[in-house]
Order: structure tokens, then sequence, then C-alpha cells
């Protein structure tokens, strides 16, 4: 018993041009056989040209959607969009646990509208807002900055959260001497250390 040969199978790697005028091809040769342009086809021709019109206009919108996909990858937005909207929901539900050190700097930073502060390189008292992603270190690759002066950042995202919700961070500035200046919240005085 012989089998047919697979090769024909290599047509389903056609591009997506080649399928839509395949496709196209056995539309139009069903549409005009249907005006009567030419002579009756026998039922096996239009069920193998049917056939062929699906195969290929399928082939034709999947290689469609992917070039789209390509162009506009919708579902690294919908990841992005999902992962956006959870972790703005863990910045609100934290917010009502926060120390009262993390409150002193997110009010301080609120209060001076600064969204952007140097700090150890530990991040001092900020440790546990750069743990939550609060605070991130802001320096960019083969930047060189000491270690008592690392840059860092509150996110746009995170800052219109805090932004909106500043009522629930106080600032209460201390009572400073002429020519004294204010000490940054985040930083331990080495004394502490």
């Amino acid at each position: 018993m012989a089998f047919a040969d697979p090769k024909w199978l290599e047509i389903l790697k056609a591009s997506g041009g080649q399928s839509a005028a395949a496709a196209l091809a056995c539309g139009l040769l069903l549409l005009v056989a249907r005006w009567g342009w030419l002579p009756p086809l026998d039922p096996w021709m239009i069920i193998a040209t049917t056939f062929g019109l699906l195969l290929f206009g399928f082939l034709a919108l999947a290689s469609f959607f992917t070039a789209i996909n390509k162009i506009f990858p919708v579902r690294e937005w919908m990841v992005y969009y999902v992962n956006e909207k959870r972790f703005k929901s863990e910045v609100r539900a934290y917010i009502p646990h926060m120390s009262e050190k993390d409150r002193q700097i997110i009010g301080y930073l609120l209060a001076k509208n600064q969204k952007q502060f140097t700090a150890d390189q530990d991040g001092g008292y900020a440790t546990n807002l750069i743990s939550r992603k609060i605070v991130l270190y802001a320096y960019q690759p083969g930047q060189v900055f000491r270690g008592t002066d690392v840059p860092m950042r509150i996110p746009e995202n995170v800052w219109k959260i805090l932004k909106e919700r500043q009522r629930e961070f106080p600032y209460n500035p201390p009572k400073l001497r002429p020519g004294e200046v204010e000490p940054a919240p985040w930083r331990i005085p080495w004394m502490a250390r």
C-alpha cells in the first residue's frame, strides 16, 4: 500500500501574503464559477476549492494576527497592566501598616515635593520602603557615587498614590536653631550605627 507524499504539507509554511493570495485565488475560482463565467465545476472541485479557501484564509489570518502582535504586543501590555494594578494595590494596602519612621520619611518628601534623594548605600531608615519598592535605587549603570550619597527615587506610579493620600503622612518640621540644617529622616546618625 502506497502512502501519499507528505511534501504537500510544506504549503502550511507559506508566508501570510502567499496564503492570502492562495485564499483569494480559491475564492475567485468559486465566485467566477458561480457567476457562470466557467463551465460548471464538479462537486469534488467545489469541495477542494472551498477547503483551500478556508485553509489558506485561516493561515493568512493567523499570519496577520502574528504580525499585528509583533507590532502591538497586546499580551505584554496586559501583563504590564495587571502587574501595575497589583503593585499599586499592594502599596495602598501597605500604607496603613507603615511604621512611624516610614511615615515620617514619606511626609518629609511630600512636604518638600522631593521624589529623588540621596541616602547611605543601605538606605538607612528607608530600608522597609526600599524592600516594598516604594523607594528605588536611581543610579545608572557605570555611575560613580559615594556610599553615603546613593541616588534613590520614588517611582511616578507610587508618587501619585502618596500624593493622593498625603493627609496620612503629616510633616512636623523640627524646631531648628539659626544656621542649623534639618536632618534627612532616612539618615541614621553615625553614633547610632
